[in-house]
């Protein structure tokens, strides 16, 4: 406890020095040495919050796993399952996991370590604190894997709860404001830190009225055999979800070598990418409306032709 960055941070997706900024959780001097004060322990399965550091945009934590009656030297990778939910401390509604994985590594049969990702919304915090809740913790069993045995997932569904407290550090973070349009496409900005380069466009869509009645309806079909009384959704993010289809959007991100960074997910024209050690004091950044010429530059290299059919290219120098 205290020092998983330490063990994880060169490992993760999201690698890079993190030991070094990173506010250590701190311990109970009346706990057992081994353990934190940010503990939540259910079903046999001890969950320690160890360190946490935030770029601006995303909460990275650390924490170990200690599981009763082992297992985890069959653990296939590097990634333990997680299902659960999050909110800042003052929000009313919580938000589901996105980065439904704690990255880590095993430490012994009984203990994982690694680090999950949580993504803000808000970029304007100075601190905040995460109240954190799991309700599966799952892993893919090796031997189960070579045998082909459709069991090979194992999951524990239980709760537990944490409260993180934590600290904007933007010293080494910057977002370029880009407002380039083409095509109906806009590349509105681009945040960059040591650890992701995160670019926001507006993409085109075409809209569907959705009356109030359709969401009406909608509700009653899918709550008709249960004892809920709606889906979770208000008609206004009903209308967002479901009355709008978007373009295509896929955007490549190269750093001052030329080398691309790796992307990690693309939704409604969020791009994240990894930086991964990349030397990002400069960026090509391309976005495309093509699936076909997106591929094609992801494979070969921003030399290629295919760069051309980019709706929108920038050039950003981080210092």
């Amino acid at each position: 406890i205290g020092k998983i960055f330490e063990e994880v941070q060169s490992m993760v997706t999201f690698s890079g020095t993190f030991d070094k900024k990173a506010e250590v959780l701190e311990k109970n001097p009346e706990m057992k040495p081994s353990r934190g004060v940010y503990t939540a322990e259910s079903d046999g399965i001890t969950i320690t919050a160890s360190e946490v550091y935030c770029d601006g945009l995303s909460v990275f934590l650390t924490a170990e796993v200690y599981m009763k009656k082992g297992g985890f030297n069959q653990m296939a990778g590097n990634l333990l399952y997680l299902d659960g939910s999050w909110k800042l401390s003052g929000d009313q509604e919580e938000k589901n996991l996105i980065n439904q994985n704690l990255e880590g590594k095993v430490i012994d049969d009984q203990t994982f370590a690694g680090m999950l990702k949580i993504d803000l919304e808000d970029r304007n915090l100075e601190k905040g604190i995460c109240d954190l809740r799991l309700s599966m913790i799952g892993y893919d069993n090796l031997s189960k894997i070579k045998e082909e045995n459709i069991e090979a997932f194992h999951n524990y569904k239980a709760e537990w709860k944490l409260r993180i407290p934590f600290t904007i550090d933007t010293s080494a973070s910057k977002t370029f404001e880009i407002n380039k349009e083409n095509k109906g496409y806009c590349l509105k900005e681009v945040f960059v830190s040591p650890y992701q380069v995160v670019a926001y466009t507006e993409v085109p869509y075409t809209e569907e009225k959705i009356t109030k009645e359709d969401y009406e309806k909608e509700i009653e079909e899918k709550t008709a055999d249960t004892n809920y009384e709606d889906i979770g959704i208000s008609y206004e993010e009903y209308v967002e979800q479901v009355g709008k289809t978007y373009g295509f959007s896929g955007t490549v991100v190269f750093d001052k070598n030329g080398k691309m960074l790796t992307p990690w997910e693309e939704i409604k024209g969020r791009s994240v990418n990894a930086v991964q050690g990349a030397d990002i004091s400069k960026l090509y950044i391309y976005v495309f409306d093509d699936l076909d010429a997106m591929i094609e530059v992801s494979e070969k290299g921003m030399e290629c032709d295919a760069v051309k059919q980019a709706v929108v290219n920038t050039e950003v120098e981080y210092r």
